[in-house]
């Protein structure tokens, strides 16, 4: 499911709409620095390049490599073999080199210099014929030999690489003799495959180092490739924090689980979790469930086409809340009905398992809900630029100032994705004061962020759209105050240990 994350922290606005730094207030994530220096809350994180990477790559091979006195290509099989952790093998190999050597499947009896070289095709004066004992050719056009002294023709070896790159993923694969423990090295490797496989096989070798250091952690947003070097975000720092990070690309994710969203308030933990029972719950009853509402008061069936949660049933005209089903007229977010799960009163007839469920759909809907509202807000948006173009022409507003409405569709979406995870985490509290007041602010949020997806709705006319847009500034700004609050009140609850939860952490 989608989270819609991708935007930077919410930008603030001041009476005539110009931007604001996001980084003047303490309560957001910076942006990305040229110096990549990050910082947050609680943790602290850099942004690598793919570039960076590499050359951070190589200077643990190149460091290595003069201190133990080796090629550069034998000193990245070593440090593949130790992990990457080159204190180690320098410890290691300085006690004992013949065994590392040993170890890592490195030929005793060859120099550890000697280049494969490809040799000719055998004369034909020569007594004796070379047969490759994989395709049992005679006397092949090339033959290639690896450090080892097996030799096989370029053909088989070619495929034999090609196929381990590329089909089976791997950048760390032994020499093709049944039982040789050497490894191919990389200038084998380049010799034998093409230009593309060879890019994938450097792709996997980065791969590798990243996956050895838990410091370190790959961007999940697609064809991404940017990497990030966080300080926290492991072990049980995860139970008092949410390392949310940004790559250098603008991408917003978790680093202690990896999710290519902002998550927050809620802990990594209960986010497999709810993801889990989200994937479990995920048939065709839970989506009309999700999706559609029958009226409360002619029961005719009605699917949701706009982010407001203020329902007009089109056959009778009546007015009702998305959520709870209630008259819209009399409707409130700060009450026990719509935004606050209460527990049932104790029901025989009703088994505990019915009784899991209801709470489960409570939470699980509005979760949903919130992600669907973020996707018709941002469509609402998309279809009056058209409009907005047409007023801007005919009024004094600069094309500046005639984005307030992405403005306020943007804070929209990121408060959205923060009310849908609170609700899953508003599921895991245990019940008590702590998780009411939670809700409170919880509800807040949730009314002003309605009151501003309502606006998106109101008409854009020449005449009435400099008031528009003064209304939509002044609610986004308060909007994103009120997002603060609930952020910054979760992320202390995590730090102080403040929160119950009705499910171990352990």
């Amino acid at each position: 499911m989608s989270d819609y994350s991708d935007d930077a922290p919410s930008d603030t606005y001041d009476s005539d709409g110009s931007f604001l730094d996001g980084n003047d207030s303490d309560d957001e994530i910076p942006a990305i620095k040229s110096k990549g220096k990050q910082k947050s809350t609680n943790i602290e994180y850099t942004s690598l390049s793919a570039l960076r990477l590499q050359e951070l790559v190589d200077e643990d091979i190149h460091h290595v490599a003069s201190i133990i006195g080796l090629e550069s290509s034998i000193a990245c099989i070593l440090l593949q073999h130790f992990r990457w952790n080159r204190d180690h093998l320098i410890e290691k190999f300085m006690d004992s080199s013949a065994l590392v050597l040993r170890d890592a499947g490195e030929p005793q009896n060859v120099p550890a210099s000697l280049e494969p070289r490809p040799s000719k095709r055998a004369r034909l004066d020569t007594p004796t014929e070379f047969v490759c004992s994989i395709c049992c050719e005679t006397n092949p056009d090339d033959v290639f030999k690896l450090r080892c002294t097996h030799a096989f023709c370029e053909g088989c070896w070619q495929m034999y690489t090609s196929a381990k790159i590329k089909e089976e993923g791997q950048c760390f694969f032994n020499c093709m003799q049944d039982g040789c423990q050497t490894f191919v090295d990389e200038p084998s490797v380049a010799k034998l495959v093409d230009e593309r496989t060879f890019k994938r096989y450097k792709e996997l070798v980065l791969q590798s180092y990243v996956s050895a250091y838990p410091h370190l952690r790959f961007c999940p947003h697609p064809s991404c490739t940017e990497t990030v070097s966080c300080t926290g975000g492991v072990g049980s720092d995860l139970f008092t924090e949410v390392p949310t990070v940004q790559c250098g690309a603008s991408h917003w994710f978790c680093f202690g689980c990896g999710l290519d969203s902002d998550h927050r308030p809620l802990i990594c933990k209960f986010v497999s979790i709810w993801l889990k029972n989200a994937r479990e719950d995920s048939g065709t009853s839970q989506w009309i469930k999700a999706n559609t509402r029958t009226c409360p008061k002619c029961q005719n069936n009605i699917e949701k086409a706009g982010g407001c949660n203020r329902i007009l049933c089109r056959q009778c005209k009546f007015q009702f809340c998305w959520l709870c089903m209630q008259n819209w007229d009399v409707h409130g977010y700060n009450n026990e009905v719509c935004s606050t799960w209460k527990e049932p009163e104790p029901d025989e007839a009703k088994t505990t398992a019915k009784q899991n469920l209801d709470k489960w759909l409570f939470y699980f809907d509005r979760f949903n809900n919130h992600e669907l509202s973020a996707r018709l807000d941002q469509e609402l948006c998309e279809r009056t630029e058209e409009k907005m173009v047409e007023v801007q022409e005919t009024s004094t507003l600069s094309w500046i100032e005639a984005k307030f409405m992405q403005n306020a569709v943007n804070e929209l979406t990121k408060c959205r994705v923060s009310l849908k995870w609170s609700y899953a985490m508003a599921y895991f509290l245990a019940q008590g004061n702590k998780k009411q007041i939670f809700e409170d602010l919880q509800a807040d949020l949730e009314k002003a962020v309605e009151d501003l997806s309502q606006m998106l709705e109101e008409p854009v006319e020449a005449d009435t759209v400099k008031s528009l847009r003064q209304r939509m500034l002044d609610k986004t700004v308060y909007v994103q105050k009120r997002h603060e609050i609930l952020m910054r009140d979760s992320a202390e609850g995590l730090t102080e240990g403040r929160w119950e939860w009705n499910t171990p952490l352990e």
